[in-house]
Order: structure tokens, then sequence, then C-alpha cells
């Protein structure tokens, strides 16, 4: 598979860039590539371009020789909320769902999260997330990188949020809560919420509901890490109702 490297700037045919530091690592070192070797380029929007290294040394160089029309991310836009956890949870989380397509994510300062990290802490680990993120992009194919929020409080949540459906998943909804598959087909967009390894408060899930409209959902009977139900409901709104199926 040929590598593939996200930039962030506007690419044309035969116009050289210059990328940074730390894809100039993982291509001269990681990869071991040379100039000559090809590569493609992605930067967020439909489709991709195929390029070529210029130079390695002392600036990686990379010259986009011909674009290609496509389009690999969901028709489904799934914003992903999730409650802050600790950090190898999040980051297995933020990769795994970029796999399975999620649009945005959001984490979330609830109650019993046990990251609660400060100002600088929290820019921090948005860096690491977004590294995360782009890897996770480049490496399943996407055109697009979702859009990664820095770690918001309930009282900021709302203002970030959009019309679309919102589904709480819900441990404490049981085999009683709604379920996925007897759901109205959402439209083009879904906000799926889920809490982080200590639960939500049950004033968060009053406040989820009551005020931000969000409807409860079960997940079945079992007890699921916070990492993995982010997965699965990502995975199974794909599945009915983007382009899992």
């Amino acid at each position: 598979m040929t590598p593939r490297l996200f930039v962030s700037q506007p690419l044309r045919a035969g116009e050289r860039i210059a990328l940074d530091d730390t894809e100039r690592h993982r291509v001269a070192r990681t990869l071991r590539l040379r100039p000559g070797d090809g590569v493609t380029l992605f930067n967020g929007a439909a489709g991709e371009w195929h390029a070529q290294i210029v130079a390695t040394a002392p600036e990686l160089i990379v010259e986009p020789l011909r674009f290609v029309a496509g389009e690999r991310d969901s028709p489904l836009a799934v914003t992903l909320i999730l409650g802050l956890t600790k950090s190898g949870s999040i980051e297995l989380a933020v990769q795994k769902a970029v796999e399975a397509g999620v649009d945005r994510m959001i984490p979330l300062l609830t109650r019993y999260g046990v990251s609660r990290p400060d100002a600088r802490q929290s820019e921090n680990k948005t860096r690491r997330l977004q590294r995360i993120a782009v890897e996770a992009a480049q490496q399943c194919g996407r055109t697009r990188v979702p859009e990664l929020l820095d770690p918001l409080g309930w009282e900021a949540l709302e203002g970030v949020l959009d019309s679309a459906p919102r589904l709480l998943f819900w441990e404490a909804a049981g085999t009683q809560g709604a379920r996925l598959k007897e759901l109205p087909h959402p439209g083009n967009a879904i906000t799926l919420l889920i809490g982080p390894e200590g639960g939500l408060s049950a004033e968060e899930v009053d406040l989820a509901r009551e005020r931000l409209g969000f409807v409860t959902v079960s997940l079945g009977p079992r007890i699921l890490r916070a990492e993995t139900a982010a997965i699965i409901t990502v995975a199974a709104c794909q599945l009915l109702w983007g382009d899992m199926g």
C-alpha cells in the first residue's frame, strides 16, 4: 500500500510543498522512503493526490502529480461525545472511531471521569489525540480527518451540538432502553453520547435527556468499557445507516 500523508494546505499539480518534522521522521526513519518514491497526499477535500518525494533532508519536500477523485467517508455524519477517560482508553477510542467513520469527536468533562486535566494538560492531550486521528485516517484510507474538539463541560456542550438526533448510551438503561435497530432512520447525521469509565451521574443523565434532548439507548445486558462502547456504537450506526452495511 502506498504510504498516505495528511497535509493541511491546498494541493496543486507540480507545486512542491514542505511537510513538518513529524512527517519527515515518519517518512525517512519509519517508512525509510527516499527521493523518487511515491506517496499519496490528502487534505480533507474529496479525493487524494498521487505524489512523489523530492527530498527528505533537510526538509521533507513532496510534489503532487495527479489528482484522483473519490470519497471514502460515510454519508452518515457521526458526532461522538465521550466522557473523558484515562489516556490509553480515549486514545484507543479515538483511533478506532476514526476507522469506523466518525465525523466529529467531543471529549466531555463529567462528574465521575477519572481524567481531569488542567489547561496545559488539556492542550497537550488534544494535540496528542489529533495526531492519533490523523494517523488513523492515513491508515484506513479516509480522505478527511475528523474534527476533534478540546474537552468541554456540560455547560458548553449545548452550544456545539447541531440539530441531529441525539442518543445517550447508558448502562443503567439495561434491556428497558430503546434499541438501535428499533429507532427511525436519523437522516444524514447523528450524535452519540458515551459516559466515562466511572459512568454518568443521575443528574448528568437527567440533564442530557431533559435539557439537551438525548434519547436513552441500551446496548444490551452486558456492561461495556467506555472505549468499547464508543467503538461499538459508531460501528453499529454505520452498519444500520451509514456505509458498513
